[in-house]
């Protein structure tokens, strides 16, 4: 009997996380060993020089004529400060080369990210290199790591997506203040931004996320959808980020059913027998995993056949220009169990429900965009996303039917129509 190759976290007994380094070779070492369905690729570098690798997973194939599903998952953005996803990926892995996953081969595809942040992960920090937030970076795409994940969203095309990350539920510097954690274990999120494919939208909230928090609560993990930070007991609440700058809405751009997926970060002020309690974390990450990629399987040809009309439907549904949350009329307050930190008891605390989503300002997909000014800050932009475009050398007058907008003092605000 073949001994499984124990993950770094594993060798380490669950006393730190895993180094990039160590990363890097244990799925170098199951590539190694199962050459028949893992490969090894990598698709770029960090700011440091790190180096950023995927794990491709497939059978051979018995007819080449079957469409297969693709699957993905992506983690570790926030590097050292959120682990558990990574750590759990490398198991993950092991299952699908021989183990409880590797049935799954024979119909789909899997691609695994397990270090999106490998700087972060080595220096202990949340940010990469340069202290900037990656997942927030997706539409100006400063950073080479935001670069890679577009370029390799783009290169694997993904029928279906998770990102994976934690959220810590002691928030020392703001919810702490009034006394309170947070109390949840699992939450999962749509793809939310109206210029996300109605299709995908539409399926992933009333078809795929209900199932698969189902799926992940019958595992022993409650799980409901994403209830956005609560970082003071009197906030409205929400859902998820509705932005493009985000990994998940970015990613659904691609036309793939793009989803993310949270796991309780438990506080530090605890005594735990495993470092951070990364032992149940990662276990965590693990059912949330394993129930995201046998619901996936399971729906591979409804899925296949939503991201088709998506990709189809791509630039040609129309163009909304404000996406905002709002109050809930018809059930204007919410009660969400929170957690005292002076003794530990749950307690049901109202809040203003503002998950009701509106999306204004529609206007018909622009046949072209003319920039006609600072382009040579917009040009390295188009550049970094792949959107072609060609220089006007000479000067034309079109009859157009123009909308001049003011701008909003930030981007919760929408934009004035002036004439």
């Amino acid at each position: 009997q073949i001994v499984p190759i124990q993950t770094p976290l594993e060798a380490a007994r669950y006393a730190r996380i895993s180094t990039s380094n160590e990363i890097s070779r244990y799925i170098h070492a199951l590539a190694e060993r199962y050459p028949a369905l893992v490969r090894v690729e990598s698709i770029g570098r960090s700011v440091l020089d790190r180096p950023i690798e995927v794990m491709r997973f497939s059978a051979p194939r018995r007819d080449d004529s079957a469409q297969r599903l693709t699957a993905m998952i992506v983690g570790s953005q926030h590097g050292a400060a959120e682990p558990a996803g990574g750590e759990a990926m490398l198991m993950i892995a092991r299952e699908l080369a021989d183990g409880y996953l590797r049935p799954l081969l024979e119909e789909m595809d899997v691609i695994l990210l397990p270090n999106a942040n490998p700087d972060g992960r080595d220096l202990g920090r949340r940010s990469n290199a340069n202290r900037v937030n990656i997942n927030t970076d997706f539409v100006l795409l400063t950073q080479p790591e935001t670069r890679i994940l577009k370029d390799a969203v783009a290169r694997y095309a993904p029928d279906v997506l998770l990102d994976s990350h934690e959220s810590a539920v002691l928030k020392r510097e703001t919810l702490a203040t009034e006394g309170y954690l947070t109390d949840f274990d699992a939450q999962f999120e749509i793809s939310n931004n109206p210029a996300v494919p109605a299709v995908l939208r539409d399926y992933a909230l009333n078809t795929f996320l209900p199932a698969l928090t189902g799926r992940v609560t019958d595992g022993g993990l409650p799980a409901h959808r994403y209830i956005g930070e609560i970082t003071r007991i009197k906030q409205p609440i929400t859902n998820g980020g509705l932005t493009l700058r985000n990994f998940r809405n970015a990613a659904a751009m691609s036309g793939a059913l793009s989803l993310l997926v949270e796991t309780k970060l438990d506080s530090r002020e605890q005594v735990f027998p495993t470092y951070r309690n990364i032992a149940q974390r990662v276990a965590r990450q693990l059912l949330c995993f394993r129930s995201f990629l046998t619901l996936a399987h399971e729906q591979r040809a409804e899925i296949q056949a939503k991201t088709a009309m998506a990709r189809a439907a791509l630039h040609r549904e129309s163009l909304t220009l404000y996406a905002g949350y709002a109050l809930n009329q018809a059930q204007p307050l919410t009660s969400i169990p929170m957690r005292r930190l002076d003794n530990g008891q749950l307690q049901q605390l109202d809040f203003p429900d503002h998950r009701h989503q509106i999306n204004a300002d529609e206007i018909a997909f622009p046949p072209m965009l003319v920039i006609t000014r600072h382009q040579d800050i917009i040009r390295p932009l188009l550049d970094r996303h792949r959107i072609d475009y060609q220089p006007v050398l000479q000067s034309s007058e079109y009859e157009v039917v123009a909308m001049r907008l003011d701008a909003p003092a930030n981007s919760t605000l929408r934009a004035g129509l002036l004439a």
